[in-house]
């Protein structure tokens, strides 16, 4: 079977247990992104879009459309942090890696990750930038945020308060990352 990666108003619709006259009024409020096909105007949607807006309306994801936003951003630049990458593989994410902000930026846009993974000692970037950009554009709404600070680093509810979702120490066990990572996931 071929992974499904836009909706009609009609699927989208059958999904959430509406009409799919309501689905396109969410589509012309701005509550559900979308695009049109030129033409007759028919919208289609994307799954990653769609799952955000069943997430943040606290509505159930459907099990074969949740398979399809397991995309974690790793930016990060430590040898440490990159070899994760693997146990993240298996544990059935897909994970892109980013070096540097400019990577980062692009491979939000492209990859649309569910998870950004945030090094904070990334030379070059500014965490708590990072996190206000995030937090101020209206397409990364849904995405949650780990951040892995210095270990002892003492402004981790600063973080927290900056937007980050989770926190972990740089020295953290591999499948505490794992298991944190779970917990943003609703795995």
């Amino acid at each position: 079977m071929s992974e499904v990666h836009v909706l009609t108003t009609g699927e989208a619709a059958r999904y959430c247990g509406v009409n799919f006259r309501t689905v396109i009024r969410w589509i012309e409020r701005g509550q559900l992104k979308a695009y049109k096909l030129p033409g007759r105007g028919d919208h289609r949607i994307c799954v990653e879009d769609f799952v955000g807006f069943l997430r943040d309306n606290a509505m159930p994801v459907p099990a074969e459309l949740g398979s399809a936003s397991r995309k974690v951003l790793l930016v990060a630049n430590s040898p440490e942090l990159i070899a994760g990458r693997q146990l993240l593989q298996q544990a059935g994410f897909d994970v892109d890696i980013a070096g540097d902000s400019f990577s980062a930026g692009a491979l939000m846009v492209t990859a649309k990750p569910v998870l950004l993974v945030l090094d904070t000692n990334l030379d070059g970037v500014n965490g708590f930038q990072v996190l206000d950009m995030i937090r101020s554009k209206g397409e990364f709404t849904s995405l949650s945020v780990l951040v892995i600070a210095p270990e002892g680093d003492p402004s981790q509810q600063r973080w927290l308060d900056a937007g980050a979702d989770a926190v972990v120490a740089a020295s953290c066990d591999r499948n505490e990352l794992v298991g944190r990572i779970n917990l943003l996931m609703d795995v």
